[in-house]
Order: C-alpha cells, then structure tokens, then sequence
C-alpha cells in the first residue's frame, strides 16, 4: 500500500455502523484497527481515511464546532473508483 500525504481523520458516533458503511458498502479495506479509542485506518483504490469514534469527553482539544447529526458538514471528498456504478448500487440497496 501506497502512502498518501493527506488521510482526514472522520469523528463517528457509530463505530460499528460507519466500518459497515465504508467497508461493506463502499468497499474499503481496513489497513490497520484498534479498539481503545475505535478506530480504523482504512484503504481503497489509492484513496485513505481514518475514522474514530468521538468521545466528547475524551476529545476535547480537537473539538471545533457543535457536535450534531450528521457530523461532517461543509466538507466534500472526491473519492476515485473503477466501478462507479457498483458503488451507486451499493448505495441504493443500503
């Protein structure tokens, strides 16, 4: 695997829900795991991403906003692929 300069880090309220999403939906792989915080460094096609799940109590000097559903607002990340049309699949049945 190719390391690339730039991997955003993602807080999630649902661990296990956000792994389903980026694993079994989109197709990512988990490169690396660890349990306290969960987290997951995750690989697919050239693209990376970490996700966490957020402790407000814990994560305090990261914090920058309110903490509100959906997370992640006002952020766009364009993500390559070679199959466009499975992923838009995937999506349709989830």
């Amino acid at each position: 695997m190719k390391s690339n300069p730039l991997k955003p880090e993602l807080y999630v309220t649902d661990f296990s829900k956000s792994l389903n999403f980026y694993t079994k939906i989109l197709g990512f792989k988990v490169e690396y795991q660890r349990e306290d915080p969960l987290f997951a460094f995750l690989s697919s096609q050239g693209s990376h991403l970490m996700i966490q799940e957020l402790n407000p109590n814990e994560d305090k000097e990261f914090i920058t906003g309110n903490l509100e559903y959906p997370l992640g607002r006002g952020i766009n990340f364009q993500i390559n692929t070679d199959n466009v049309q499975k992923l838009a699949d995937n999506l349709k049945k989830k």
